[in-house]
């Protein structure tokens, strides 16, 4: 961290009377956005007597990763308390709203899927307008960091993946959803995902169809079903978990697949021979967000800020959890294979489809119940 000020050798932040005066004891986030530098976002935060955070993040190793990178650093920098529960998102999510509904929320920071970000979520977070309230995010993290109602921070892709047994350097290779289609061309079974999210789906098939990424949205959810009956015969497994579609390239079922890609990461990892591509891969990503109502608020904004002050913590991260996080600083910390396949690679961050969320809070429940038909029939 570039500040000599934010620690000193007990890991405390140094501030004078005069800047913790000037900063008041309010216990709400400010009405008006004034930029703030992390020093002053964790003197808020003190001046308020916000001795902790309480945030509804991941759980098992992957909490224990964040745990290792973020949070242990941000309470030796801070002197603000971590305190660390857990769930999947559609529990967290149901806790919140019951916590809301009651008045009591004992949640100050959660961690959520973008997908749910819907009009219905966002009320139950603070808006955070473009983050000027957080200079870290806006100044150091991808394009698209800021959610208004929150800041990425896992950020991957729905990517095209392919077995190079089957595709060899020295022959044709896929590289688009339209080779994924063109099954003359590229033949072998392939998989697609039956996860919950079929709008990946309809978005690979309007590509394929010709269909620009920048004129994908409103879905044309007609066109990507006409597109998708034409793979349907191909696809053998429509995979239900990360586990499994993992499985079906080390048993080589298919050739070639829509992958979450910290799973293609990991079967890289394990020395699978599987290529990539990030060409119009739907945006997989979860946020952080204060919520409305948090006891501990000013905590909660110095914890968002602050996890973009690390671009090596991120590095390792990513290392250890085969994923990437939105802190853009952080490639120049990978190896030099790592930064070449990773999502933040701005060559790569600029396919990446990011989902109409206006659109998907309209339309999830249609085509959801439309695709459970199709698959089955």
């Amino acid at each position: 961290m570039n500040s000599g000020t934010l620690m000193n050798r007990r890991g405390m932040l140094r501030f004078s009377a005069g800047a913790v005066g000037a900063i008041g004891a309010g216990l709400a986030l400010p009405n008006t956005v004034v930029a703030a530098s992390l020093d002053e976002l964790v003197a808020r935060a003190r001046a308020a007597g916000e001795r902790e955070v309480v945030v509804a993040g991941g759980t098992g190793a992957y909490g224990d990763l964040v745990k290792k990178h973020f949070y242990l650093p941000f309470t030796e920098a801070t002197g603000i308390e971590v305190i660390a529960t857990g769930g999947g998102y559609g529990e967290k999510l149901a806790k919140l709203k019951a916590m809301t509904s009651v008045g009591r929320v004992e949640w100050d920071v959660i961690t959520l899927s973008i997908d749910s970000l819907t009009p219905e979520v966002t009320n139950l977070l603070e808006d955070l307008g473009d983050c000027a309230r957080l200079p870290d995010v806006g100044g150091r993290g991808v394009d698209g960091a800021c959610l208004s109602h929150g800041v990425l921070f896992d950020i991957g892709g729905g990517v095209l993946a392919f077995d190079k047994r089957s595709f060899p350097d020295s022959h044709p290779q896929p590289a688009s959803w339209a080779d994924f289609w063109d099954v003359k061309a590229y033949p072998g079974p392939r998989a697609l995902p039956n996860i919950g999210n079929p709008w990946w789906n309809l978005i690979a098939a309007l590509q394929a169809d010709g269909v620009a990424r920048n004129a994908l949205f409103p879905l044309d959810v007609d066109r990507a079903f006409r597109k998708l009956d034409e793979i349907k015969p191909h696809v053998t497994v429509w995979w239900k978990s990360g586990d499994q579609s993992q499985q079906i390239f080390r048993t080589r079922e298919v050739t070639m697949a829509m992958l979450f890609s910290g799973r293609a990461f990991r079967l890289r990892a394990e020395n699978t021979p599987l290529a990539i591509s990030w060409n119009g891969a739907p945006l997989d990503a979860a946020f952080w967000a204060v919520t409305k109502g948090a006891q501990h608020p000013n905590a909660g904004l110095a914890l968002l800020d602050f996890i973009y002050t690390r671009p090596q913590a991120h590095a390792a991260f990513a290392q250890e959890s085969f994923g990437s996080t939105a802190q853009r600083e952080a490639i120049k910390f990978l190896p030099k294979d790592a930064q070449a396949s990773s999502v933040i690679q701005p060559a790569n961050w600029s396919q990446i489809i990011q989902i109409d969320r206006d659109w998907l809070a309209a339309n999830r429940e249609a085509v959801l119940e439309r695709w459970s038909t199709w698959l089955a029939s």
